[in-house]
This record gives C-alpha cells, structure tokens and sequence, in this order.
C-alpha cells in the first residue's frame, strides 16, 4: 500500500478481528471535496517486466525512504529491519479492465506480501499474503473506505505463494471483480451484492500498489491476524518479488473527473485530447501521455477473463471503446470528456 496506507494499516488498522486492512487516509477525498482531476492511464493496456528493467520507469513512485531492487526475479520489496515497509505505486489510475500481478511472495511470520487497487474515495481491493501462511491467500474489498465488520475476507488456497510464482489476476467491471490465480476464477463479488446494497462495491478509478510491511510489529493492532509478532531483527531479510504487471484499461484516459460526491462510477467522467494550452496541469497530462516509455502494448485478446467478467465487459456499452478509438487515432471528438456508460 502506499505511504499513508501503508502506516495507517501497520499503526491503527483496529481491530484484531479484522482479516485484512483497508486504506484509511487518501490525499484527496471527492466525496469530500473538490478535488483535482486524476491522471489516467492513456492507453488500454499496459505491461512492465521488472525483470528486464536497471531503473524503476517514472510512470511508478517509490514509497518516501522506500529501497526496491530490481534483479532476475523482479522487483525485489524486503524486510530486513524493524520499520521497512517498501512500497511503490503507478501514478496513473485505469478505470475498468484487468489487472494480471506475477508475484512470489515473502516468507516470515508477521509479514505481509500486498497487491492492492487504490482509489482517491477509498475503494479498494486486495490481494494479501501472510508469510507464516503457506497455503493461501487473502482477497478482500471495501468501499468508500467504510469497513463493515471486516467480514469481507476470503482465503483461497494457493500452491506454496512464497517459494512459486504465481499470476494473481482481477477482472474488475460495472458489474462484478473477479479474483483469479492462475487462470482459474476463485472468488466473484457481484456489485449488487456488494454491502451497502452495493454502495460499498469499488468502482472509482485505481491505482495499482505494491508493497511489502510488518503486521507483527510488537506494537502494531494487526500482529495477531498477521500471525503473530514479528523478530525483531528478523532471522533473514524477508523479500517479496514482483516479476511482472499488466493492466487492460477498459476506459483509457488522460485524466478522471468526479463530477459530484456520489464516489458512483455513472458520475466519472473520462477526458482525452486535452489541448497544451488549456493549463499547465493538462500540458503536464498530455506529455505524460506521450512518454510512458517504458510500457508495452499487450493485445486484448491475450487478456483471458472468466465468464462473468467478460459478460460484464461486454455490457458496459460503447463510450469506453469510442474513448479507446479517438485515442489510438489520435482524432478529436466534439468532446473531449466522456461519461461511462453501463
């Protein structure tokens, strides 16, 4: 997670009880406020190998006095003392689609491997791994940072995830978020049944976080669900590797726009083809678009998605391919916003 969630996860999560922690703090909150637009990511998809790369690509920001090596196996986030938590985030958002995470994770009681979608109004969801655990994983969800009872959680088995890699996926529509492993569905949240009478569903723009922390820290609220306290100094650095991630972005965008509180994904608009002139912000937004150099293009049709997810998919209507369609083409429509359509 990143920096804020990052410590309020490890320093205020609450309860005990609690089977996987929620962001608590977001820098800007649109149910709230009025806040700035968020960079979108400007294709519909987007692919980083972190085995073949020296230096992290400026489209990723590192956690504050966060290390991450990059080796053979990947991005490399390690716990080898009492208060490291490295973590890094895209500093695009998507808004729909998938996203495929090729991860093995740390070992070590205490220690949580995280792959996390992140959203400015608190909707998230979860991919978390407890080190001392060698048979599962646990996938969660919350929305509009409202937590229920922290009865969301699921524990799929999942074949030794810190000594295999593994592809973690998440097909996420209007409709239902689809949790995968290897290419075989294991959980499906259908959006009507989400909490709240499906208020709590996530479906605001995301970012995509990675991040490695101590939920047994001795003084941290979270060390029994973690498994229990960390050793502090740990016996070995304990190190969670990323190999790879790719994102199908169903709505590409140079930036989101809330345009009321409803945190409702009717209520998103998608903005393309935003002229250098309008502000310095949408100068800064079009040349980001221009200079993701180090992505590359992955093919929709190499995107499997299960049943539901792609029914889904296929009901969310035609504005987001038209969006798709005036990016690659470069033309510009007699609008440069779009809502997305169901």
């Amino acid at each position: 997670m990143h920096t804020s969630t990052l410590l309020g996860a490890v320093l205020a999560a609450g309860s005990i009880l609690c089977q996987a922690t929620a962001q608590v703090t977001t820098e800007c909150d649109p149910t709230k406020v009025t806040c700035p637009n968020d960079q979108g990511l400007s294709t519909d998809t987007y692919s980083i190998d972190f085995t073949t790369i020296k230096t992290l690509p400026p489209e990723w920001q590192l956690a504050n006095l966060a290390n991450v090596s990059l080796g053979d196996q990947g991005a490399e986030l390690t716990f080898a003392k009492r208060y490291d938590a490295p973590a890094l985030w895209t500093k695009f958002k998507f808004f729909f689609g998938r996203v495929e995470f090729v991860v093995k994770a740390a070992p070590g009681f205490g220690i949580i491997s995280s792959m996390v979608l992140l959203s400015d109004d608190l909707d998230e969801v979860d991919w978390e791994f407890l080190g001392g655990v060698t048979t599962n994983v646990q996938t969660n969800y919350f929305g509009k940072g409202y937590t229920g009872t922290y009865n969301r959680s699921t524990s799929p088995a999942v074949e030794s995830p810190q000594t295999q890699f593994h592809t973690y996926a998440l097909d996420w529509t209007t409709e239902a978020l689809t949790w995968s492993i290897d290419g075989v569905a294991i959980r499906i949240l259908k959006a009507a049944d989400a909490d709240g009478n499906g208020d709590q569903y996530p479906q605001s723009p995301m970012k995509v976080s990675l991040s490695l922390w101590d939920g047994g820290d001795p003084d941290s609220p979270t060390k029994e669900w973690a498994g229990g306290v960390t050793p502090i100094p740990p016996p070995e650095p304990y190190t969670m590797y990323v190999k790879s991630v790719k994102i199908f972005n169903q709505n590409p965008a140079q930036q989101y726009q809330y345009t009321d509180k409803s945190g409702s994904w009717r209520s998103i608009k998608v903005i393309n083809d935003i002229p250098f002139s309008s502000s310095s912000s949408a100068a800064a937004a079009m040349a980001y678009s221009l200079n993701l150099g180090s992505t590359s293009a992955v093919p929709s049709s190499q995107a499997p998605k299960s049943s539901e997810a792609m029914s889904s998919m296929s009901s969310m209507g035609s504005t987001s391919t038209s969006a798709a369609s005036q990016h690659s083409s470069g033309q510009q429509s007699g609008s440069s916003e779009t809502t997305v359509a169901a």
